[in-house]
């Protein structure tokens, strides 16, 4: 799939459009809405991963697309750009001695968030003994709640499990803010006890900026609190290998591109419209804020930091738009919402929409959904933030795949639910209805190791 959609172009476009609107209960274009999912899902910008050049061209896009529709900046950010730091630490080179005995690579996993650490003296490390029958993974938890510095010797038993923290801990660990309060080592399959020890750990810590992109439409409503509409903008770049992990041959005609048209050019189109939608009729009271996160699918970062500067308090709720790019299971253009029995927020924008159309809870609780997008990184502090979405998860088989490109996009779909939307938002904008809260998490889910 080769698509080529020149940025100013667009952006020139979504500015004419703006005086052209043919549906009076609308002001948005369903020309305009598949313009900014082309773009943003082109080949173009290569997936839009994250720290990736393209991923800055998606920013400046959304930003411009914000400017011609006449939105303002959130004070403090530059420009429309809320821009922050992520701190990477990854191990880079190990070396463990326990009795004068080296311990092979294969059998060691660390993990800190300090640029490295030694050890000499085993009394002042904690050394744990997790045996066959003992569960590894909470035993774990446990000591990454504590902090300070573990030594974990690991029965052979779990060598499944071990791998798996092995390839995290590897891969590096990803914060908005590094605090060095501990650090943790894990041998697998020594046994006995540990009189002396040398360990030596060298890590490599990287920062990088990253950028959401914010704006904001002012309500009539003087000191009115604020409907945030959000949705992620990074997917997942590029790749050498096939969707099944198989190295591509050299000259093979195969998609690398994992375009993320569903996942997630479609919600983004969707905020941008519905923000041209409301700046257009003009008669919003609560003040409206309009995100696009960053780096979603490397674990909300984006929204984490976004979370960091709001008051939650002043949130009355959270429309966030997750893969609206293939019809629903309730039919097409309609949609179901992650949470549903956390707060009212189903019952007030129904209320707007009729009988048929009614935004439909969650049909798939297993996969526990609202906490694995960016409104969880809200409702985590109380505001009834929601994740919206179309797509049939029991058949998606184009999810996180080169396969999600335009070409399998239903944009009669996608029109009806961002009309859907912003019908059934109008109750929340023009403030005559506040959903009810959902019940903050409990402070206590960040680990002081990793």
């Amino acid at each position: 799939m080769k698509t080529k959609l020149p940025l100013l172009s667009l952006i020139a476009a979504a500015t004419l459009s703006a005086c052209s609107s043919t549906d009076n209960a609308l002001y948005f274009e369903r020309t305009q809405l598949e313009q900014d999912i082309s773009y943003l899902a082109s080949d173009d910008l290569k997936g839009r991963k994250t720290f990736s050049a393209e991923i800055d061209v998606a920013a400046d896009y959304i930003a411009q697309r914000f400017t011609s529709i006449g939105l303002q900046p959130m004070p403090g950010a530059e420009g429309f750009k809320q821009q922050f730091d992520l701190h990477s630490v990854t191990p880079k080179s190990v070396s463990v001695s326990l009795n004068n005995q080296a311990v092979k690579t294969e059998s060691l996993a660390v993990v800190s968030q300090s640029d490295g650490f030694a050890w000499q003296q085993a009394d002042e490390l904690v050394i744990t003994q997790i045996s066959a029958d003992a569960d590894l993974r909470e035993q774990l938890r446990k000591l990454n709640q504590q902090g300070g510095n573990h030594l974990v010797l690991v029965n052979k038993a779990h060598e499944e499990l071990f791998t798996r923290y092995q390839n995290y801990f590897n891969n590096g660990l990803t914060k908005l803010e590094l605090k060095d309060q501990g650090a943790m080592v894990l041998v697998l399959g020594y046994e006995g006890e540990v009189k002396d020890l040398d360990v030596k750990v060298v890590n490599e810590v990287k920062t990088q900026q990253l950028t959401n992109v914010i704006g904001i439409l002012p309500g009539k409503k003087e000191d009115a609190d604020v409907v945030l509409f959000s949705a992620h903008y990074d997917h997942l770049g590029e790749s050498k290998k096939d969707q099944h992990g198989h190295q591509q041959e050299e000259g093979e005609e195969q998609d690398s591109i994992y375009n993320g048209a569903n996942d997630n050019a479609s919600g983004t189109g969707a905020m941008l419209n519905l923000a041209q939608h409301y700046a257009r009729q003009g008669d919003n009271e609560r003040t409206l804020m309009f995100a696009a996160f960053t780096a979603e699918e490397m674990g909300l970062i984006g929204s984490k930091h976004f979370a960091t500067t709001q008051n939650p308090d002043a949130i009355a709720a959270m429309i966030n738009i997750e893969m609206i790019g293939k019809p629903s299971p309730f039919g097409s253009g309609n949609l179901w919402m992650t949470g549903a029995d956390k707060s009212d927020l189903q019952a007030v924008l129904n209320q707007s929409l009729p009988l048929e159309n009614h935004i439909q809870a969650n049909p798939y609780p297993k996969l526990n959904l609202f906490y694995r997008s960016d409104n969880a990184s809200l409702a985590g502090m109380g505001v009834p933030a929601h994740s919206f979405s179309s797509t049939d998860m029991a058949n998606n088989d184009h999810y996180h795949t080169p396969k999600d490109e335009l070409a399998n996009l239903d944009f009669e779909s996608i029109y009806k639910s961002v009309t859907l939307l912003a019908m059934a938002s109008e109750p929340l904008v023009s403030a005559k209805a506040t959903p009810s809260r959902v019940a903050p998490l409990k402070d206590n889910a960040e680990g002081k190791i990793y």
